[in-house]
């Protein structure tokens, strides 16, 4: 062990919370050439949650969360090349989230329409 890591234990990820994910959602539909967000599919694990959500009368969120993997799937309006605008919606949904004190081990944008 090196002095700097002495004697501290792993901090483990935040829990991403119904209204962190609809603040993230807010965040993808702000950047510039974003039309829709899709529901992300999550993996089995998850989905069990996702059903619950379901259930509720409270506003399920569209983006799919696996352990500290966030699952995007936008819609573009076709002006600006279709990675351009995945990358802008990374880099945001980045930011938003280290803003938040999360720090997801990788986001997937998927672009399921263009234009």
């Amino acid at each position: 062990m090196t002095e700097d890591t002495l004697g501290t234990e792993p901090v483990p990820d935040p829990v991403w919370t119904d209204d962190a994910l609809l603040a993230v959602e807010a965040v993808v539909l702000d950047v510039a050439g974003v039309t829709d967000l899709y529901r992300g599919r999550t993996s089995v694990g998850s989905a069990v949650a996702a059903v619950r959500r379901l259930g509720s009368s409270d506003a399920a969120p569209r983006i799919a969360v696996d352990g500290a993997v966030l699952r995007i799937v936008i819609g573009t309006d076709g002006a600006a090349p279709a990675p351009t605008v995945a990358r802008a919606v990374h880099d945001a949904v980045l930011a938003a989230a280290r803003a938040s004190g999360r720090q997801p081990t990788r986001i997937d944008v998927r672009v399921a329409r263009i234009g």
